[in-house]
């Protein structure tokens, strides 16, 4: 039942309102790669540019659909509007008693020598000291509920 169609077109559609919301303030070629980064991560339960292209299934070839993507990324940083934008959408779930949350976390990359900004970070999953990214996620929480808000997020190198 969770694979139905129905389900489906209601995450797109969840996604696409989701994706408008926090990126409104861009313009229309952000606004769309906004979208497809959203809907092409959940889709495909992977980063890799490949297999978000792949969901995506454009009528053009996947290494345009790739590096189209890969233009975008490179482009600019969106952190920032889009992190005000995330706030915005978060005040009104923000009260007095809300716990704010600060999770640094991080990204190992054992088998990576020569990635991009990689540094040694302590791998959570082992313990152990691994070449990857640390993560800074800001979180807030209601302590009547189950209600999660995202407040910020960044790779930190």
């Amino acid at each position: 039942m969770a694979n139905s169609p129905k389900t489906a077109a209601q995450i797109k559609s969840q996604i696409k309102r989701f994706s408008a919301r926090i990126s409104s303030k861009l313009d229309k070629s952000k606004r769309k790669f906004i979208h497809q980064m959203l809907y092409g991560i959940q889709a495909s339960k992977d980063v890799k540019l490949t297999s978000i292209a792949r969901v995506l299934d454009e009528d053009i070839s996947l290494i345009k659909t790739v590096n189209r993507l890969s233009r975008q990324i490179k482009s600019e940083d969106l952190t920032f509007s889009m992190g005000e934008r995330l706030i915005e959408e978060a005040k009104p779930f923000i009260k007095e008693d809300t716990v704010i949350a600060l999770d640094l976390s991080d990204v190992s990359k054992e088998y990576s020598e020569k990635q991009e900004g990689l540094a040694p970070v302590r791998d959570g999953s082992t313990g152990e000291i691994k070449d990857g990214w640390p993560i800074l996620a800001v979180v807030g929480a209601d302590v009547r509920g189950d209600k999660v808000i995202p407040l910020y997020g960044k790779a930190l190198y």
